[in-house]
């Protein structure tokens, strides 16, 4: 399923291809609305590489723990899923979009390291028991944000929301985070989102950068907003839920030599 960018783009009934028959298209999106409690945790230790396992293991708070362990199973295993490999296998770095700025400074936006498959954007975010995961078609770049919708909210406080109310400042919101992930800034560089526009697309600007991002609202479990960025024009995105088929089952394969 491709659909442009739409108002409050909806979770299909059909799903994509099967793992390693999915290559996307350049300016094409998949983003995947995952419950963490739907991800089976007695994978983690045998698809997590070393580093988000030792990094997992300095998380002191057991929920906050539980939810990384899960979201970036559920991460490996849609990237393994496209790229056709056992979700163990991609190595992964980060790319700093402004190198001369801050030299190897090992933040920035997440990329694959080369390697025996084609080049995908991605992005992960979670909060509470959802997380989102975001796959492009090289050589766009993706952000995605979701949050929690906390009974109450001063957004006010908030210099990039403003006088919003409650719904409508988180989802503005996980716009500025969404554009902040995929351009690689994080929350370094303010982010300025307008108001929605005839057909719903959000237009989104970096201080300092005349670019335009472009950014929507994607459904996400009750009780959270989400929304994926990108700097392609005119993008063709899908929603899924996981998993619209044993996505885990990709745990098992063999890694090619």
């Amino acid at each position: 399923m491709h659909t442009l960018l739409s108002p409050s783009l909806p979770l299909p009934t059909h799903f994509p291809p099967s793992p390693g028959t999915s290559v996307l298209a350049p300016g094409e999106i998949h983003v995947w609305s995952v419950p963490l409690d739907h991800v089976p945790p007695e994978r983690a230790d045998l698809v997590l590489d070393p580093g988000e396992r030792a990094r997992a293991a300095r998380i002191r708070h057991p929920r906050a723990r539980w939810r990384y362990r899960r979201a970036h199973l559920a991460l490996r295993t849609v990237l393994g899923g496209y790229l056709g490999v056992a979700p163990g296998l991609p190595r992964f770095t980060r790319r700093c979009p402004e190198p001369e700025v801050c030299g190897d400074c090992g933040r920035g936006r997440p990329v694959l390291v080369d390697g025996p498959w084609p080049d995908l954007g991605f992005s992960l975010s979670h909060s509470g028991a959802a997380a989102l995961v975001g796959v492009a078609g090289a050589p766009g770049a993706v952000g995605v944000d979701v949050e929690r919708l906390r009974t109450t909210f001063d957004w006010g406080r908030v210099p990039a929301v403003g006088t919003q109310d409650r719904i409508a400042g988180f989802r503005t919101w996980t716009a500025v985070e969404a554009v902040g992930k995929a351009a690689g800034t994080g929350l370094r560089i303010p982010v300025s989102v307008g108001a929605p526009e005839a057909d719903g697309l959000r237009r989104a600007h970096r201080s300092g950068d005349s670019a335009d991002w472009y950014v929507h609202d994607v459904d996400c479990l009750d009780g959270y907003v989400g929304c994926v960025a990108t700097a392609i024009p005119g993008a063709s995105v899908s929603v899924f839920s996981w998993p619209s088929y044993d996505l885990s089952q990709n745990v098992g394969r063999v890694e090619p030599c």
